[in-house]
């Protein structure tokens, strides 16, 4: 048909040409056959048309093509095929508006795989693909038509899910998710298994935009993070209001490190075996202008979350120094975080700072957790043998509520150990003492000091003494105090003040 065409175009275009120069033929013979010049012409045109015509037709098929194509790459994720961020926000503000308009309910699932880092670490990061693809696959079977499934992040989900019937239709899904998602991933010859955090959100009248019910679910979803991973939570507004008090908290902490006044530190007398103070334990504190006093056990959380617990670690660590320039004959005690760790020249900044406020590294004592064996391995043990050989003293603070407190012991070389106050139960006197001798035992086999925490009873003493521990430490000798009271505690002691008799 293409030759045919092409033949008669050309022949035509060829007369056309001749025309110009002499009179115009009335017939031609193409094909075998004698045709009339008009009638070809005619049928010349309407084949080029129709030549140009599917040809456009074919162009456009193919922008199209492209067109939906790139749409559908700009609203999926790739790796997955699920959608991507932008294509979740819109489908969740579309069925916001129907909530608004009908009362249709609509629930906003926020997922964060557990364990997700290890798959990476151990297996590579193509093996980490084939499981973020086959997440998506799972979850796309647990879900119906209707309801939107997206990749938003690496190891993110979300799932919009539409009609929900009630809280309960909510609290079914998280659990199949989490079911499903537990089982083993096989990836080539290897098995590979990890766990989900889920945060859960209803959408209410008071939430107008589709950013603010992620907002929530993000929460949410963190907060399932904290209770343990591998679970889920339904949002309610005193997580919000733990946020906003959060994020106050950030900013004003920042403010102060900034300006370097706010914070104080607190010290717990230590009681030794005749019932004198031999050291104190430092503590941070912080009185919040607006929120009042926040405690370490929230405080540290937040400046590790917010990036800033080098600078508020280095801060409590002079003030800690101050305090044992007043008082050369007591040890002087200070929690490290894990994240402290990871600053190849912690043990430098340390020791740069004991210089300059006048006292010998052998007056501190570092407290450390099992958390930094777990979480920081070889980086931790090289840097607790350089502060050690600086002359700091190490402290293993919590001993025995995790499981990995032996092999610590082995691995790590620490001057004390501290008995977490769980090891004290008055109500199984007995097994306390057994299991607390069993620790002392061991402690005092590697020339460790045991310290038992949390007395706040004289049964609870009166157990740790018998178990044969070198110090005591908690709320029946005194709360931890600041600078001006503990001088007036320590002063009446040197009058004959009675401490509970540690003797």
């Amino acid at each position: 048909m293409s030759a045919a065409v092409a033949t008669l175009v050309l022949t035509n275009f060829a007369l056309v040409s001749i025309v110009k120069d002499n009179a115009a033929p009335e017939r031609i013979e193409l094909f075998g056959s004698v045709w009339p010049i008009a009638l070809t012409s005619a049928v010349a045109v309407i084949l080029v048309m129709s030549f140009l015509y599917r040809s456009l037709v074919d162009l456009v098929d193919e922008l199209e093509a492209r067109e939906a194509t790139a749409q559908h790459q700009a609203l999926h994720d790739q790796l997955t095929g699920l959608a991507n961020r932008a294509l979740l926000e819109d489908r969740l503000s579309q069925a916001l508006t129907r909530y608004r308009r009908s009362g249709e309910q609509v629930a906003l699932l926020m997922l964060d795989l557990d364990r997700f880092k290890q798959v990476n670490d151990t297996l590579g990061h193509n093996a980490g693909d084939k499981l973020v693809a086959e997440v998506g696959e799972r979850l796309r079977s647990l879900v119906r038509e209707t309801d939107t499934v997206a990749r938003i992040g690496g190891d993110e989900f979300a799932i919009v899910q539409v009609s929900p019937k009630g809280e309960a239709d909510v609290r079914r899904l998280c659990e199949r998710i989490i079911s499903v998602i537990r089982q083993p991933f096989v990836i080539g010859e290897r098995e590979a298994r990890v766990g989900v955090s889920i945060g859960a959100v209803f959408a209410s009248k008071e939430v107008a935009e589709a950013s603010e019910l992620m907002r929530k679910a993000d929460i949410t979803m963190y907060r399932a993070k904290a209770a343990g991973r591998d679970c889920f939570r339904i949002f309610t507004e005193a997580m919000d209001a733990d946020v906003q008090r959060r994020d106050q908290i950030e900013s004003s902490l920042r403010t102060q490190l900034r300006d370097g006044d706010g914070l104080d530190l607190h010290f717990q007398p230590i009681i030794g075996s005749r019932g004198k103070v031999t050291a104190l334990e430092g503590l941070v504190r912080w009185e919040h202008p607006t929120l009042g006093t926040i405690a370490p056990g929230e405080l540290i959380p937040i400046a590790e979350e917010c990036g800033v617990i080098d600078e508020l670690g280095q801060q409590a660590f002079r003030n800690a120094c101050k305090t044992a320039r007043l008082w050369p004959s007591l040890s002087i005690a200070v929690n490290l975080s894990p994240l402290q760790f990871r600053t190849p020249r912690f043990p430098a900044v340390l020791r740069a700072i004991v210089e300059e406020e006048g006292i010998q590294p052998s007056q501190i004592e570092l407290e450390i957790t099992e958390g930094l064996f777990i979480e920081h391995g070889t980086l931790c043990g090289q840097t607790i043998q350089d502060l050690r050989r600086d002359g700091f003293r190490i402290v293993l603070d919590d001993f025995g509520t995790g499981y990995s407190s032996l092999s610590f012991l082995r691995r790590f070389p620490v001057d004390k150990i501290k008995l977490d106050r769980s090891f004290i139960d008055v109500a199984a006197r007995d097994q306390s003492i057994a299991i607390i001798r069993a620790a002392v035992t061991l402690g005092h086999a590697m020339d460790l000091e045991v310290i038992a925490e949390g007395i706040s009873t004289p049964e609870e003493e009166q157990i740790a003494l018998e178990a044969g521990c070198d110090g005591l430490q908690g709320h029946l000798y005194a709360p931890a105090m600041p600078v001006g009271e503990l001088a007036g505690f320590l002063a009446s002691m040197d009058e004959g003040a009675r401490v509970p008799d540690a003797a």
